[in-house]
């Protein structure tokens, strides 16, 4: 099933990159400067190394190469790991790194060491030797400090005087500080566990205690050890940890602690310090999810007050989107609460001074204001299938500013973009369905300054070989049941004869909180399996992001329905195609994907073969943030847990199954797959596995991908090529 083109696997996960350079982790340097970044060696995309450009001279140099620092015998302790895994950092060498507030100098962990970067030197000072492992590091705002988080508690290191300073001596077992709580990583995109005030005098702090959290044994089966390790999970149904906000001051280590009169098994979503150095605003999402109330608290009187209020009949999305406009007592601040995420300017009472953005469209993130009071966020106003950055300014209208706002980045692809402190330039990260990821520096006009890596698709590009001989992509339109628009992207058999019918392979991931369907870069894995004489099908169902909470609110209380419902109204679209076999349609996906695939091929016959990676079987056995916001708890509707479990549908199974599993995943835990085994095997039903042992969740790793991949190839061939 080729052409002559030889796109193999071995290719996709071997050196250099097929998808060419792409610099991560961009930042612009305090003074605005510089801009730094990682990027894969050259013979090793697996190690990063620490890039910087200098904007001034347009210059570009290595100053970091991981290789000569890193120790081999290096191990990273569990607790790293589980947060690497939590953070999808699944490079090696520098994946971290901080600049200097004066922005002479950069700070990155490596192999459990500190190491600062001079800029004018160019040499490396290790900062520790030693068998302790520091986490989250952090410089303070004025650049006194280095702090971190060491043996579950709070430290800081006087640059000056080298003194080390324990801030928080309580952390051990069960109880943490200054490290967010596995739900806050997992489920809330809440990363840190402490916050510097910006005259660097005070750092509040999370104080997590998960004594009340279910106490549960999780088996990690390597190649050659087995591991059972006591992991303190919240399952559906069962208490979170009790999380406190304290602050203490660096100099005193004298700890307040904020007693904000909530109900211990609400969230701590987000913790910010308000521009006067005294009072933080804290966003407390109850159980339900259903309410979020934004507090102010004062370190000095102890009081807080209540700002507002957001209520929901199905649940809250969180953002990042609170941000205080220095010397005005008014912030930014982001509502769904007319069915989109939009901006609003809100005064230190709570009240609504202006409606920033409207209309049937959904604001991403707020990404700066500068000094005229103009604001920047990116978005998806003029089509939701790219992501643009826009701007709109706070004094150049009355109550509503819906209509002055204005977009800067170029259509025809979708943008990330990271604005300079100065709010001058942006780096902005594009790419399109034919467009490689580039990278380039922008005046925050628009205007190009500087390309930085633009990875453009030419000779040289790993991946030109085979860029003319691809299947034909395109984008397309269907309606759900309840008339609201599904966007599906499909992409032909690069094989495609007159009068011939081919089979696909419809790759699925559905769930909440994530978009498939965009334009953007489509991995080489898609454009291989065409060459190889396959269709693929993408479509984002109702339930899924960036469309406004009509589109999600669909799947409140029973998962798997209205989103196989689209998915398979996708298929009836392919059906309908004249190139199409629809005796030879397969189905691939992992994690929520792994789920859906299982519900499709369990709901319909016409899946001759599908693929489910890591899925979720039995809701009762995945965490509460996630799966009491759409399920709610499980005293409260058990129908609808039962309806949304893969296990009671397992007598409908049709079409040959292959599952795999990483056999360390502490997400969905491996535990999910061998209820389904069991399950499978009580019924006589057969199915194929595959499981990788010491595997996370994702299943990271060249060589692991490599056999993953391998395995997924000779089965769609023997299920679904005819061959």
């Amino acid at each position: 099933m080729t052409n002559g083109t030889q796109l193999t696997l071995g290719r996709i996960f071997g050196d250099p990159d097929i998808n060419g350079i792409e610099p991560i982790s961009l930042k612009f340097a305090p003074d605005g400067k510089h801009i730094s970044y990682l990027k894969s060696a050259d013979q090793n995309f697996e190690q990063l190394n620490l890039w910087v450009y200098d904007i001034a001279r347009g210059e570009t140099r290595l100053l970091v190469d991981a290789a000569h620092l890193k120790s081999d015998n290096h191990i990273l302790p569990d607790a790293e790991k589980a947060r690497r895994e939590r953070l999808r950092i699944t490079q090696t060498g520098i994946v971290e790194y901080y600049w200097s507030p004066a922005a002479d100098a950069l700070l990155f962990p490596l192999d459990g060491n500190l190491y600062l970067y001079h800029l004018e030197s160019n040499r490396n000072t290790q900062l520790t030797d030693s068998n302790t492992f520091e986490t989250d590091i952090r410089f303070s705002p004025d650049g006194q400090y280095l702090s971190f988080v060491r043996d579950q508690n709070l430290w800081v290191v006087d640059l000056g005087t080298h003194e080390v300073k324990q801030l928080t001596t309580d952390g051990g077992g069960v109880v943490s500080n200054g490290t967010a709580e596995f739900i806050a990583q997992e489920e809330m995109h809440r990363y840190e566990g402490y916050w510097w005030s910006q005259d660097g005098h005070y750092i509040a702090f999370t104080r997590v205690d998960e004594s009340s959290v279910q106490l549960s044994q999780r088996y990690e089966i390597d190649a050659d050890s087995f591991g059972v390790f006591d992991q303190r999970y919240p399952f559906a149904g069962t208490d979170n940890a009790r999380v406190l906000i304290g602050i203490v001051d660096t100099e005193s280590k004298e700890i307040v602690w904020a007693n904000l009169d909530h109900d211990e098994q609400s969230y701590v979503a987000r913790v910010s310090w308000l521009p006067d150095n005294e009072h933080l605003a804290i966003q407390i999402q109850s159980r339900n999810q259903q309410q979020l109330d934004l507090l102010f608290w004062s370190r000095v009187t102890g009081k807080t007050r209540n700002l507002l209020t957001e209520t929901s009949n199905t649940w809250i999305n969180l953002h990042n989107n609170f941000h205080p406009i220095k010397h005005r007592k008014q912030f930014i601040w982001s509502s769904e609460k007319t069915g989109f995420n939009h901006l609003y300017l809100v005064d230190y009472e709570g009240n609504v001074i202006k409606t920033l953005t409207s209309g049937d469209w959904v604001v991403a993130d707020f990404k700066g204001i500068d000094d005229s009071n103009t604001i920047y966020f990116d978005g998806y106003l003029d089509t939701p299938l790219e992501k643009h950055l826009y701007r709109v300014s706070v004094d150049d209208c009355h109550s509503s500013c819906g209509g002055l706002v204005t977009r800067i980045t170029e259509s025809g692809s979708s943008h990330q973009v990271s604005l300079s402190s100065d709010k001058q330039y942006f780096i902005d990260r594009f790419s399109a369905a034919a467009t490689p990821p580039g990278t380039v520096l922008r005046k925050i006009t628009g205007e190009l300054k500087n390309e930085l890596e633009i990875n453009a698709l030419d000779k040289s590009h790993p991946f030109f070989p085979f860029s003319n001989h691809l299947g034909e992509v395109s984008f397309g339109k269907l309606d759900a049941d309840d008339g609201q628009v599904l966007h599906y992207r499909l992409i032909k058999p690069a094989t495609l004869m007159a009068g011939s019918s081919y089979p696909v392979i419809i790759t699925v991931y559905g769930g909440p909180g994530v978009q498939r369907v965009s334009n953007t870069w489509i991995p080489a894995w898609y454009h291989y399996m065409s060459l190889r004489g396959y269709g693929l099908m993408q479509l984002d169902n109702r339930g899924t992001s960036n469309r406004g909470k009509a589109f999600e609110n669909p799947i409140y209380n029973q998962l798997g329905s209205v989103e196989v419902a689209d998915q398979l109204r996708g298929l009836k679209f392919l059906q309908q195609q004249d190139w199409v076999d629809a005796n030879r349609i397969g189905v691939f996906g992992h994690s929520y994907g792994g789920y859906m695939t299982l519900m499709m091929m369990m709901k319909s016959t016409a899946f001759k073969a599908g693929i489910s990676v890591a899925p979720v079987t039995d809701w009762s056995l995945y965490d509460t943030h996630y799966t009491e916001r759409y399920l709610g708890h499980p005293r409260d509707n058990p129908a609808g847990y039962d309806a949304s479990n893969v296990l009671p549908w397992v007598d409908n199974l049709t079409g040959k199954l292959l599952l795999i599993h990483g056999m360390a995943d502490d997400n969905v835990l491996f535990s999910h797959s061998t209820k389904l085994y069991k399950a499978l095997q009580d019924k006589n039903i057969e199915f194929e596995i595959m499981n990788y042992p010491g595997a996370k969740h994702g299943l990271a790793g060249r060589k692991t991908n490599l056999h993953r991949y391998s395995t997924m190839d000779r089965f769609f061939d023997t299920h679904l090529s005819g061959i």
